[in-house]
């Protein structure tokens, strides 16, 4: 990814446009951020992607694909650390590494047990534990609430929180990830005003768009 972006923001500047900074700090004028699918209340102080991600590169049997997806990204310390990812995927490439897709009618916990199942393979993360996977409203939604943990390669345990719901437009998750020790508990809170304030736009409804010819080519 960071050859990616480099190699766009060298376009970029041999084009005579300045490139997009990728992260944004909010303040009291820009905390309320807008994608195409979804808004939230970021909080203040801050920073957040300046504009939704659209597409990714999976690999999926070890071959790679490029899928459309709308995800934003919001951190205080930095991604390192701990992050927040509101992401809306598709109905036929919502669980792409398990190849399976997501139903209007699917109920919350056959959904939350598929991301679980497409986290663990997708992110090599065999060792993650589920702690909790109870019933939850999302944007007046009926959804999940997944709670798990992992320890990563040095020992440290990290703590993942999952709220998501399924509809026609897809499958939606807002995921809060920090290390179990500090910083989980220090912005629980944070994440969770922030989850309450998520609403879907009808930006939602409308058809998905297409894959940028470009974005093909980076296999």
């Amino acid at each position: 990814m960071k050859k990616i972006l480099t190699l766009m923001a060298v376009v970029l500047l041999v084009s005579g446009c300045a490139p997009t900074p990728y992260w944004t700090l909010t303040d009291e004028q820009n905390h309320v951020v807008k994608s195409t699918s979804f808004q939230m209340d970021v909080p203040k102080g801050w920073v957040r992607t300046t504009e939704p991600v659209t597409w990714e590169r999976v690999d999926i049997d070890g071959e790679p694909r490029t899928l459309l997806l709308e995800s934003m990204g919001v951190t205080k310390d930095g991604v390192g650390i701990h992050a927040v990812s509101v992401t809306r995927r598709y109905p036929d490439t919502a669980f792409p590494t398990i190849k399976k897709k997501s139903k209007a009618d699917m109920l919350p916990p056959e959904a939350a047990d598929l991301y679980v199942s497409e986290l663990r393979k997708r992110s090599g993360l065999e060792r993650l534990t589920v702690l909790s996977n109870k019933p939850a409203k999302v944007a007046d939604k009926q959804g999940f609430e997944l709670l798990m943990q992992f320890k990563n390669d040095d020992g440290l345990r990290i703590q993942i929180l999952t709220y998501g719901f399924v509809d026609k437009t897809g499958f939606y998750t807002l995921s809060y990830r920090a290390p179990y020790l500090y910083f989980y508990e220090r912005d629980y809170a944070s994440f969770k005003k922030l989850v309450a304030s998520f609403k879907q736009l009808p930006g939602a409804f409308e058809p998905p768009p297409e894959i940028p010819g470009w974005a093909k080519l980076f296999t």
